[in-house]
């Protein structure tokens, strides 16, 4: 049997984290608890069965349980401090002694989280040389070199200039 190819073995890998992240999906779909905390669960479980089984090593399971954490955690901790500032401007007692004040500052609050968390999401869509992605295009973020992917595949450094950084979008 021949030895797989850097591309061979490129290509497995997104196949193995898209399966990953089915199965993380598959877990966390089936709790019925639908937290943070029951997302964190369902991803651990998928890590530990698929190196149990053989399918992944204890190395690219972490790797892949990390990639999916990366983006999951900055959007619920966003969500949920914006949560957390609504409901403490919207007190009854607030709304009754100034509604119309308070509507401003809610409104101004949350423009400003939104602003936020478009930084926050803007820094997620920066991805590395060497991480997996899935499908979408991923532009150089020193010369502006596109590389597009149809599927989820492993990001090699920018073809035009061999820097390492790309901004993700789809």
């Amino acid at each position: 049997m021949d030895k797989p190819n850097p591309e061979q073995i490129k290509e497995r890998l997104a196949e193995q984290y898209d399966k990953f992240a089915a199965k993380s999906h598959e877990l966390f779909e089936a709790s019925r608890d639908k937290s943070q905390e029951a997302l964190n669960v369902a991803i651990e479980k998928t890590r530990e069965q698929m190196t149990a089984l053989g399918e992944l090593s204890a190395e690219q399971a972490k790797l892949f349980q990390d990639y999916m954490k990366r983006d999951l955690e900055q959007t619920a901790d966003e969500m949920k401090r914006l949560g957390e500032q609504a409901k403490e401007r919207l007190r009854p007692s607030r709304v009754g002694a100034g509604a119309l004040s308070s509507l401003a500052a809610l409104l101004q609050l949350g423009g400003n989280a939104l602003w936020q968390m478009s930084k926050k999401t803007d820094q997620a869509l920066i991805y590395n040389a060497g991480e997996i992605t899935s499908a979408g295009t991923l532009t150089c973020t020193n010369c502006g070199h596109q590389i597009h992917f149809r599927s989820t595949g492993n990001i090699p450094p920018c073809a035009k200039c061999q820097k390492t950084t790309f901004r993700k979008s789809y």
